[in-house]
């Protein structure tokens, strides 16, 4: 009797689950061509992203049961040349515990001990949360290039017995001749150092913290050098938090420069200094790729905010990933900034258009160029001159919804980069109402980069030392290129676009 009453609420729930997906239609025309989105269900930090064997593997938060946060585990996929991801079964899946945020090292030495020490070893070190207990930061290890995954018996490796500890990231130090790990004390915004020559026992080294913007917890750390553009083998060490980003109640990145001697990091800029990496509200969570042996470190991040992530109209996944940048530093007026590239260059693909030196005044469709909805492209403006009050490129609507458009450019009034989107499709959130902006860097170009890849637009500006990340969320089936220059005349110097 008690199957058989078992039974009948299973059979129940299913008919209920079945009537909540009915009506719901496929978003396929939103979905991303090459940034990363799961088939199906929740996504949201990028964890564990290392470059192995000719693949660059991405591990995710994921709920492979649903299309909100729950369950957490982490996802896999892989990519050989950063364009296309090839999604892989639940790598490391919820037990006991939720699998949260961390990473993933090569033990090429083999010095944990752990696995076969005859086949190459990936050792997750990630954030172990139990709900109403605390977080705690385990281990696990893969003997097949992160497939499977065997978790670590003596589980915990770090615990402090704080509630909210979390989101280990971790590197090998050459000069101290140690592994280091990066791990955050979120609401008490401290980042705390440890030390390790195993991967197993950790030694506390030291704590950074209460600098910078405060506003929100601190989540995700990581601390990798970086190269300074125009000095030959001059780096820096940076490090990243999520956080607050540049508005009041969206979640963002900050960065702290400085230098780091395998104990201490230490901020070469004030205390109250704010350095935002991104000044759209749709860049999150990045962390870098470990194992990449290039001058450059690579990274990608969660492209949404928390602040509507659940209201994301996609179906059946929700949630993805950016593009994947390239990092570097560059001297500014205001003194070390972040620059930022898009990741695999695509600007080396022949183009679909290439104009050079003509002018501009009020809208400019562009003549013998023919936009594909079902493509996606890079797109690069660089102005000499303009006495416009704004000028840009715009997405606009065809047809029916001729009235809906997406604005990129520069305010020169203000000296300001922006992105309206306002009028661009589905409004989700009041924080589409309201333009994303940043400030012009005296002494760089005017150049945009649009990377447009249907509901994700990412622009990186001034030869990447400013970042806008937003969403969209198009109802228009067509759409076309336009350009403006409101007010007064532009003086475009060139204008190319790659479709992709």
């Amino acid at each position: 009797m008690k199957n058989l009453h078992l039974s009948i609420v299973l059979l129940f729930s299913l008919v209920l689950f079945a009537s909540s997906l009915k009506g719901q239609e496929s978003t396929e025309q939103w979905r991303p061509t090459f940034h990363f989105s799961p088939q199906k269900n929740w996504t949201n930090d990028p964890n564990g992203l290392i470059y192995f064997n000719g693949y660059y593997h991405l591990f995710f938060q994921h709920n492979p049961l649903g299309s909100q946060w729950g369950n957490m585990s982490w996802g896999h996929a892989k990519s050989k040349g950063l364009l296309h991801w090839e999604e892989l079964p639940v790598a490391i899946p919820k037990d006991s515990a939720y699998i949260f945020s961390g990473c993933v090292v090569l033990d090429k030495d083999h010095v944990s001990g752990l696995g076969d020490p005859k086949k190459p070893l990936f050792i997750a070190i990630y954030t172990a949360d139990f709900p109403n207990k605390g977080e705690e930061q385990h281990l696990a290890y893969s003997n097949d290039e992160g497939l499977t995954w065997v978790k670590y018996d003596k589980n915990p490796i770090i615990n402090i017995r704080l509630k909210d500890f979390r989101d280990p990231n971790v590197f090998w130090h050459e000069p101290s001749k140690q592994y280091i790990m990066a791990v955050s004390k979120p609401k008490e915004f401290i980042i705390q150092f440890y030390g390790s020559q195993n991967l197993i026992q950790w030694d506390l080294l030291s704590e950074f913290g209460q600098q910078g913007d405060v506003e929100k917890i601190w989540e995700c750390p990581s601390l990798i050098q970086v190269p300074v553009e125009g000095m030959v083998e001059s780096k820096k060490w940076v490090l990243f938090v999520s956080s607050q980003g540049p508005y009041i109640d969206y979640v963002g990145m900050q960065y702290f420069v400085g230098d780091f001697d395998g104990k201490n990091f230490i901020n070469e800029n004030s205390a109250s200094t704010k350095l935002y990496v991104d000044h759209g509200k749709d860049f999150y969570a990045a962390i870098p790729f470990s194992n990449v042996h290039s001058e450059k470190p690579i990274w990608l991040g969660w492209a949404l905010n928390w602040a509507y992530a659940k209201d994301q109209p996609t179906y059946p996944w929700r949630g993805q990933m950016s593009s994947v940048r390239e990092l570097s530093l560059d001297a500014t007026p205001q003194g070390l900034r972040l620059k930022q590239a898009f990741m695999p260059k695509i600007d080396r693909l022949k183009p679909e258009l290439k104009r050079e030196k003509f002018k501009i005044s009020g809208t400019s469709k562009l003549q013998n160029f023919k936009f594909s909805n079902k493509k996606s492209y890079l797109i690069e403006l660089e102005v000499l001159i303009s006495e416009a009050t704004n000028w840009g490129i715009s997405i606009q609507g065809v047809g029916v919804n001729s009235n809906e458009k997406i604005d990129i450019g520069f305010d020169e009034v203000n000296k300001q980069w922006f992105v309206d989107r306002k009028k661009s499709g589905k409004i989700i959130h009041k924080g589409f109402l309201v333009d994303d902006r940043a400030e012009f860097i005296n002494g760089k170009s005017k150049k945009i980069r649009l990377m447009l890849d249907h509901s994700v637009l990412e622009v990186l500006a001034q030869d990447g030392l400013v970042a806008i990340s937003s969403l969209r969320f198009p109802m228009a089936n067509e759409e076309e290129f336009q350009l403006f220059s409101d007010g007064k005349e532009t003086i475009i110097k060139q204008l190319t676009i790659w479709g992709l």
